[in-house]
């Protein structure tokens, strides 16, 4: 533990805060390393696919296999399918709100990265 200076234990009881320990040599440089790496982030943040798109893609396979399956005339399959196929629109359904939900977050999260990226410009060199 470091020693404090008489000062600094007036001031850190008088105020009830302490002083953060100095960074070292290698928190100094894996920060550097860090902001220069910033916008690197980005990429998790912003995700790569498109969640509308996969969801578009998603519900046209869902089509597609109902209208196959629903080609099998025997009425007692046909019954199978149709409790099959509805599980499968409710499964469709879920995935859909899910979705929809995650874009809402994930445009949210952009926004903060982007101010959370701003604030630092103001100080350091954010690559």
């Amino acid at each position: 533990m470091l020693n404090k200076s008489k000062l600094q234990i007036i001031q850190e009881m008088l105020t009830g805060e302490t002083q953060p320990a100095p960074l070292t040599k290698e928190e100094k440089q894996q920060f550097k390393e860090d902001l220069m790496n910033f916008s690197a982030l980005g990429e998790s943040v912003y995700g790569k696919g498109n969640l509308k798109q996969m969801t578009e893609r998603v519900g046209k396979i869902i089509e597609t296999a109902q209208r196959v399956v629903t080609e099998d005339k025997d009425w007692f399959d046909e019954m199978a399918h149709k409790k099959n196929l509805k599980r499968l629109e409710e499964d469709y359904k879920m995935f859909h709100e899910t979705a929809q939900e995650m874009s809402r977050l994930q445009e949210r999260l952009s926004l903060a990265y982007e101010s959370i990226g701003q604030g630092l410009n103001r100080y350091f060199d954010v690559n």
